[in-house]
């Protein structure tokens, strides 16, 4: 079980990752003003004036000479127009974007969809299809845009989040969303009773550390135990799982994985609240937030269930 020590040992390091480990590149946004503004519009709204996260570099047609500008960049968003082919200059735009190696991000803007261009341009060398975000001309995919870049910006996400009120929800959703799924795939590795809780905590602790950076706050590693430990005796998933062991009719490593990621999420909804109002939540929105939780896990575990072993064969893939 190699893959599945490699994880604890990972878990158990996470800790040290947040800090000094939180890179503070910008956003670059380039290509075309009339596809890159409103998108530039929206992640500055509520920010600073003249904040450095978003930076609008080359809103011009692309030269080899801009990649080493742009390699500074935490993503790189291009933005442009396609008709029903994909035409030289925009091919030769993306061309620059895909040897730049950092994540991207094209936003294309196409009278209808599908598209040939769109089909084309995602197989431009160094753009994969996944980094193209495509739309209808008069649907500007705004929320589509802010969650995609969550998504890519994993470095430096919380000082963007910190940063740019506006992208904040995506980047904590996204925070929240990984932490649960790999709680959940340590919980499937982790056979022994009561050893996954360490491993567990680790990576919820390097979560609510990356959840007060996006909020601009510097907690220590105290505070976030702290914390962890009262949002942990208010929730009580783990006498949750114990008593769904004497009744659920599923393996218990399904419920292991279950609570582990609804559990994960649940404190991390709470942790944001926090790291908001200031203060923990009262005990009777905790209990609500648990609710919550609860109502998800049958979810969870059905989708578990359903899959089966194939969970643990790609838990230990990854």
């Amino acid at each position: 079980m190699p893959k599945a020590f490699s994880l604890a040992r990972s878990a158990f390091q996470a800790t040290r990752e947040v800090g000094g480990g939180i890179e503070q590149r910008p956003l670059m946004l380039c290509g075309q003003p009339e596809q890159i503004s409103p998108l530039r519009d929206a992640l500055v709204r509520g920010a600073e004036e003249g904040t450095t996260a978003v930076r609008s570099y080359a809103l011009r047609r692309l030269q080899a000479s801009d990649r080493d500008d742009l390699k500074k960049a935490g993503a790189v968003v291009y933005g442009g127009a396609v008709t029903t082919s994909l035409d030289d200059a925009t091919r030769g735009d993306l061309e620059v974007v895909g040897r730049v190696y950092r994540p991207k991000l094209a936003l294309l803007e196409s009278l209808e969809l599908p598209s040939p261009a769109v089909t084309a341009a995602g197989r431009v060398r160094g753009i994969s299809p996944d980094d193209v975000l495509a739309y209808e001309r008069g649907r500007y995919p705004h929320a589509r845009a802010m969650r995609a870049l969550a998504g890519r910006v994993d470095g430096s996400a919380p000082w963007l989040a910190s940063q740019l009120p506006a992208l904040r929800p995506y980047v904590v959703d996204d925070i929240i969303e990984a932490a649960a799924r790999r709680n959940a795939r340590l919980a499937l590795l982790i056979f022994i009773p009561g050893a996954d809780m360490p491993v567990l905590t680790a990576v919820q602790m390097k979560m609510v550390l990356r959840l007060a950076a996006c909020h601009g706050q510097n907690v220590g590693k105290d505070r976030a135990v702290e914390l962890l430990s009262v949002l942990g005796a208010g929730f009580g998933f783990r006498q949750i799982a114990r008593s769904m062991l004497d009744f659920v009719p599923v393996a218990g490593w399904v419920i292991q994985a279950g609570v582990a990621y609804v559990g994960t999420k649940a404190m991390g909804k709470a942790a944001v609240e926090y790291f908001e109002r200031g203060a923990v939540a009262d005990v009777d929105h905790l209990r609500e937030l648990a609710d919550e939780a609860r109502g998800d896990l049958p979810g969870v575990i059905a989708r578990l269930r359903e899959e089966g072993f194939g969970v643990v064969r790609d838990a230990l893939r990854r």
